[in-house]
């Protein structure tokens, strides 16, 4: 496209000539024209201008030894030391020959640079021979920079028609000056819009897989659809193939639709899976999303999923749901499937088919500081194996907000009523009925002041200070003869009051051109409560009532330079004098592939997990990867992944070895600056 709009720039050189100096030759604009010596042929109705010409139109510069202009024909030529700019982008030749009649021309031994891709293209003839059609001889492509590029194409013939596609034939690849791939014949798309066509085949191995390639076709169906197809090759298992298909409709209705099948030689049994999303919001008020996920069996994603959090996932999640929205009113519909992936069978997992959700906002109350708000919902619970039924919840809230001078206060009473028709399981028929009343009070207040630094880059700093007092009620009822579906079904009394004091560090940044920029620097909170009455539930356990003290939650953020961060959320019990849990991120982006980060969760008696990533830049241009996850709990690494990462300026070529319990592979991988990679694709 870059080239065909310079064949086009040329084109309008073709009324140049007028004067030496300047001339309104076309009613299009002024051509501004120089040279040592120009002359005009009545006879001949031609110009000739020599020595230094520089002819300037329209932003764009031509520069040559000669130029010669027909007016009859409207044919204009260039010669000797031909050079066309426009902006950053450059066209050298020997020749340059145009008509503005037929739009047609050539440029002989001609270079092509384009900047902002980096493209470096060379052909001993570059024609343009139609509107819309052009063709090269002899040609080469790279985007190294260089007379000796570390890689390039060569084509013997390139023919190319906008909007349609460019073939071409005896391809060769070259690293340096050694030919690696050769292509009798090459098919692509030269649309502006998406075009179908084949993609870079991508190849890999590993111990489950063995060798694998990976041909990927895309298809551009129409422009508001599209879709790409993998055919792949495993030699220990078999040929599966994959289909990504993606649509976007008017109305707010888009989605995807993503499948992968295989028949596994080494089972000798077909595996794979289905995945939808679907998103429609026509009307605006009408709302309907799908998330659909299935698949052939519980260890597929062991064998072919590669990424974190896929091949190890315990819960396939499958959602459908309607909404409807009022100014102040939700309605929700919701279809909910969940497929335990460590169970043996999933008879006895619970679904929730369907819910049924009518939410409230809150709403003021006539001319009172009071609003009331509602939450209601009707769930069907349904299992092949074990307790099944329905539960139907209202729970009305009323709530107030008020100052009283700097004390800013809030108050709400609820009250939640459930009922209850379960069956099944050695339970006979019954319908059960539970109400719990519940309330909050909160008042707190803002302390904030402001402190020089005396830094230039930062000069001011503030720091806000926010102390709560807060009072959480809620009844405390015998709940033993009541059906148990999930963790709603058990509300825990409480009658805790809490204290909580949050800090915040917000810093005055004064960037380059004098604006200033605020960034939180810092956020630290600290809270914990007092169990007056009843019981109380920490990290789904119930909490010896000789313990009134909540653990200690310690929360924070800290940024103290642009590329670093740091998140905290850990709770400390107070009577064990140990931590309850903890969750850790952080993490350092910096120059020349320099990077950290750490990941660490940690639950009481249940699991501790370590994730952690560092990039260093060696000596420049290598950069040394490395990711690791380590269970303490289990006692061993989930996975690491070693990489070295050399960079060139036009390519790159990645070494990579995963290390997993049940897998270990190796890839290569090459990228080509400008053309894309070569090297393992997830097809599913």
């Amino acid at each position: 496209m870059k080239l065909s709009a310079f064949l086009c720039t040329i084109a309008l050189f073709a009324a140049f000539v007028g004067s030496a100096v300047a001339a309104e030759v076309s009613p299009s604009g002024t051509v501004h024209i120089s040279a040592d010596s120009l002359s005009y042929g009545e006879r001949s109705s031609s110009f000739e201008a020599e020595g230094n010409v520089r002819i300037r139109y329209d932003g764009v510069t031509l520069l040559s030894d000669r130029a010669l202009f027909r007016e009859d024909e409207g044919e204009a030529v260039a010669q000797g030391h031909v050079l066309l700019e426009k902006g950053d982008d450059v066209l050298h030749g020997d020749r340059v020959r145009l008509n503005t009649v037929t739009q047609q021309g050539e440029v002989t031994n001609g270079y092509l640079f384009l900047k902002k891709p980096n493209f470096h293209i060379r052909s001993s003839l570059m024609s343009k021979t139609g509107t819309a059609d052009y063709r090269m001889e002899r040609g080469s492509f790279t985007t190294c920079d260089g007379d000796s590029p570390s890689w390039h194409f060569t084509a013997r013939s390139l023919d190319l028609t906008l909007e349609e596609y460019a073939t071409g034939s005896n391809v060769l690849f070259y690293v340096k000056n050694i030919p690696l791939l050769y292509l009798p014949y090459i098919v692509f798309p030269a649309k502006t819009e998406r075009q179908s066509g084949l993609l870079i085949p991508r190849l890999g191995n590993s111990t489950k897989k063995g060798f694998y390639l990976d041909l990927p076709f895309y298809w551009a169906m129409t422009p508001s659809q599209d879709a790409t197809i993998n055919l792949d090759i495993q030699t220990r298992r078999g040929v599966g193939v994959g289909v990504d298909y993606r649509y976007l409709a008017e109305g707010g209705r888009e989605g995807a639709v993503s499948g992968y099948g295989i028949y596994d030689t080494s089972q000798s049994r077909f595996r794979g899976e289905l995945i939808e999303r679907h998103v429609d919001t026509a009307p605006d008020t009408l709302t309907f999303r799908s998330d659909i996920n299935l698949v052939s069996d519980r260890d597929f994603y062991r064998d072919f999923a590669s990424d974190a959090g896929e091949y190890n996932r315990q819960y396939l999640d499958s959602r459908a749901a309607l909404t409807k929205h009022w100014q102040d009113h939700v309605l929700t519909a919701e279809l909910d499937y969940v497929e335990n992936m460590d169970a043996a069978s999933n008879k006895g997992t619970l679904q929730k088919l369907p819910t049924v959700s009518f939410t409230t906002v809150r709403r003021k109350i006539g001319g009172s500081p009071v609003f009331f708000s509602l939450y209601a919902d009707a769930v069907n619970f349904y299992r092949e194996e074990g307790t099944e039924g329905q539960r139907v919840t209202l729970h009305p809230t009323l709530t107030s907000y008020f100052q009283a001078g700097s004390l800013d206060m809030s108050a709400s009473a609820g009250f939640s009523q459930r009922l209850y028709n379960a069956y099944g399981g050695g339970e006979e028929s019954a319908v059960h009925g539970k109400g719990i009343a519940d309330a909050e009070f909160a008042v707190s207040t803002r302390l904030a002041r402001v402190f020089d630094t005396g830094l230039n880059a930062m000069p001011k700093v503030r720091h806000l200070l926010v102390p709560e007092v807060a009072y959480s009620f809620v009844q405390q009822r015998n709940q033993d003869k009541l059906p148990f579906f999930d963790y709603d079904d058990r509300v825990v009394g409480q009658n805790v009051v809490g204290l909580s004091l949050a800090n915040y560090i917000t810093g005055k940044i004064v960037q380059a051109d004098g604006t200033p920029l605020y960034r939180e620097l810092m956020f630290l909170r600290l809270s914990q409560g007092y169990q007056i009455s009843g019981s109380r539930r920490d990290l789904l356990a119930f909490v010896d009532e000789g313990r009134p003290l909540t653990d200690l939650r310690v929360e924070g953020r800290l940024s103290p330079l642009d590329r670093i961060s740091l998140d905290l959320d850990s709770r400390f019990n107070t009577y064990r004098g140990s931590f309850s849990s903890t969750i850790l991120a952080g993490g350092y982006e910096g120059d020349n592939g320099n990077r950290f980060g750490v990941g660490y969760r940690f639950s009481r008696d249940s699991l501790e997990y370590l994730e952690g990533r560092i990039g260093v830049g060696l000596v420049k241009p290598f950069v040394f990867n490395y990711t690791t996850r380590y269970s303490f709990d289990k006692g061993d690494f989930l996975e690491s992944i070693y990489a070295l990462e050399y960079k060139h300026q036009c390519w790159g070529v990645t070494l990579s070895y995963r290390d997993r319990p049940d897998n270990r592979e190796f890839m290569v991988t090459f990228t080509l600056a400008g053309v894309g990679a070569l090297g393992p694709l997830k097809t599913f």
